[in-house]
């Protein structure tokens, strides 16, 4: 009886292990590795009805320093920002480029447009930042995870093209509290995600997820190999 706990414990673990892989796995920096930084020359020769939104922002692309000027953005004018710094608010809101359902088998899962699960936030969530503008002031943002771990490591970091849109409603309560506490808008927030792209390029991620979380799998599985045997034979020459 313990022994099949302990074996169904064990199961349990190596399935969050696994899955914890997968999920962390972020190939989009290899993949868009060789884009081409975008310019503001570009930008207005393209006009308001294309967007540059999540694609690398060039060096004359305006850059917006502090709150106020942040709120005076048209949603269709494209600008960047040099935080100084990013706070994770625990929040995450559904990617905008995914679908709030699912077919698993023959039923249709809802998915959350917002939670506060770190956990469930892997399955395709992306979590609200409060920067700090140069000027000290704050406002609430949605850019890839890896850079605000480079911000948090101390480095300069300038975000994709960016736009200001809406806070996804149902995120709203969740984030009330710290956007008082730092003077953050609640409505608007810096946007800075290719859903396009994102969209387009969901199968190779996915692919890539796999191959990876797959050759992870297969090496711990030689190494676990090797060591019980090692241990064996250690144990056979005791004998």
């Amino acid at each position: 009886m313990r022994s099949k706990i302990l074996y169904t414990a064990g199961s349990i673990v190596a399935l969050l292990v696994v899955l914890t892989i997968f999920f962390s796995i972020r190939p989009e920096g290899f993949l868009r590795r060789n884009e081409a930084a975008v310019t503001q020359a570009e930008v207005e020769a393209a006009g308001a009805v294309v967007t540059f939104t999540g694609k690398k922002a060039g060096a004359d692309i305006p850059r917006v320093t502090g709150a106020e000027d942040f709120m005076a953005q048209y949603p269709f004018e494209q600008f960047t920002v040099e935080p100084v710094n990013a706070v994770p608010t625990g929040v995450y809101e559904l990617a905008r480029w995914r679908s709030s359902t699912a077919v698993v088998g023959h039923r249709t899962r809802n998915y959350s447009q917002a939670t506060t699960s770190a956990l469930w936030a892997m399955t395709g969530y992306n979590e609200y930042y409060i920067i700090e503008f140069p000027d000290g002031t704050h406002a609430l943002a949605l850019f890839d995870r890896g850079l605000a771990a480079d911000l948090a490591k101390g480095k300069a970091v300038t975000l994709p093209i960016s736009a200001r849109a809406g806070v996804n409603t149902y995120a709203k309560p969740y984030l009330q509290d710290i956007c008082a506490e730092y003077g953050a808008d609640l409505e608007n927030v810096v946007y800075a995600f290719d859903d396009d792209w994102y969209k387009e390029h969901s199968g190779q991620i996915l692919l890539i997820r796999l191959g990876v979380t797959a050759g992870v799998i297969v090496a711990v599985a030689v190494l676990w190999a090797f060591v019980e045997g090692l241990l064996k034979r250690k144990r056979t020459r005791r004998t």
